[in-house]
C-alpha cells in the first residue's frame, strides 16, 4: 500500500472550507468559527501524525466539537417578565420559551409572534 503525504497546506485549502461550514452549522458562527480554527491549528501542530489517517478531516471535525463543547456559553435565558409592565402576557410563557432550544426558539417567535 503507498501512502501519498499530503502537504498541510494542500489538506487545509481542500479540507479547510467544508469544515469550517460543518463546525459553523452546528454550533453557529461564532463558536464554530473558532472551533473550525482551533481544529486546524491542531491539525497543523499534529500534521506528521494526522496525514497517515484514513481519515484526518473527520478527526479534525471531532477536534473542533471538542474546542466548541469547551467554549460554549450557557444558554441566555429570557428575564422575567414585570406583571407591571406586562399586564397581558401568560404567566407560564417565559419559562415555556426558556425551555426551547436555541434553534427552537426564534421559529416559534417568529411563526406565533410575527405570523
Amino acid at each position: 500500500m503507498l501512502l501519498f503525504v499530503v502537504s498541510f497546506e494542500s489538506f487545509a485549502i481542500e479540507h479547510g472550507p467544508r469544515l469550517r461550514a460543518g463546525l459553523v452549522s452546528a454550533y453557529g458562527p461564532d463558536v464554530g468559527l473558532d472551533a473550525a480554527a482551533e481544529a486546524m491549528a491542531y491539525g497543523f501542530e499534529h500534521w506528521q501524525r494526522l496525514s497517515t489517517m484514513g481519515n484526518p478531516s473527520g478527526y479534525l471535525y471531532r477536534v473542533g466539537q471538542t474546542a466548541a463543547r469547551r467554549s460554549r456559553r450557557s444558554a441566555p435565558t429570557l428575564p422575567a417578565p414585570q406583571l407591571s409592565e406586562m399586564p397581558m402576557i401568560e404567566p407560564g410563557l417565559v419559562p415555556a420559551l426558556n425551555d426551547l432550544t436555541e434553534m427552537q426558539r426564534p421559529c416559534v417567535l417568529l411563526v406565533h409572534a410575527f405570523g
